[in-house]
């Protein structure tokens, strides 16, 4: 009986490590006083004020370093990210499926069905990003989940290809059409 419980124990321990590896790179929480000045000015001037707590963090991956911040707002989960120089670079909201528009979310995975054996989608996001210098803009289009604005949808998916299985974060325009592939673990 011991030794069944002690396996069981190591397979609940590994299942839980495997679901939270799928991160896309080293997060450290970090104190507001070590986050960048200009994205704390951005951030006071441009939130609403019913946003629940802040929670600061520097992310580091293989490619590059850069801050973000975490935060609740109407039940919604946002990431907002800024450059190593406190540049707003994007504003992230965890959604679901059925908040995708039909037509979109089948263009979706007609592509996955077709790129990949399985695969399930484990976190979805709409992704504004910063592209015409108009920080107050992207945020606020970002949290009023503005539809007709320029955004992504960014998705972590676990997938099977080829008898193996690993995650990946994919990218695709608002209308549903492939942008780009990164696998993360």
């Amino acid at each position: 009986m011991r030794p069944l419980f002690i396996i069981l124990l190591l397979c609940g321990s590994l299942c839980c490590s495997a679901q939270n590896s799928f991160n896309d790179g080293k997060e450290e929480r970090i104190k507001k006083v070590d986050f960048p000045k200009n994205a704390i000015e951005l951030l006071k001037n441009t939130l609403p004020k019913e946003v629940e707590e802040i929670q600061y963090y520097k992310e580091q991956d293989p490619v590059k370093s850069s801050y973000e911040a975490k935060l609740k707002y109407k039940g919604k989960k946002y990431r907002i990210e800024f450059s190593e120089k406190g540049i707003l670079e994007d504003v992230k909201v965890t959604i679901k499926a059925k908040n995708i528009k039909p037509r979109t979310l089948e263009m979706i995975k007609k592509h996955m069905y077709n790129t990949y054996t399985s695969f399930r989608f484990k976190k979805i996001r709409r992704q504004y990003q910063n592209n015409n210098s108009q920080p107050k803009k992207v945020i606020r289009n970002g949290f009023l989940g503005d539809t007709k604005s320029g955004f992504s949808y960014e998705i972590i998916a676990e997938v099977k290809k080829k008898k193996k299985r690993y995650f990946i974060e994919i990218t695709f325009t608002k209308d549903g059409n492939f942008k780009s592939v990164r696998t993360i673990f």
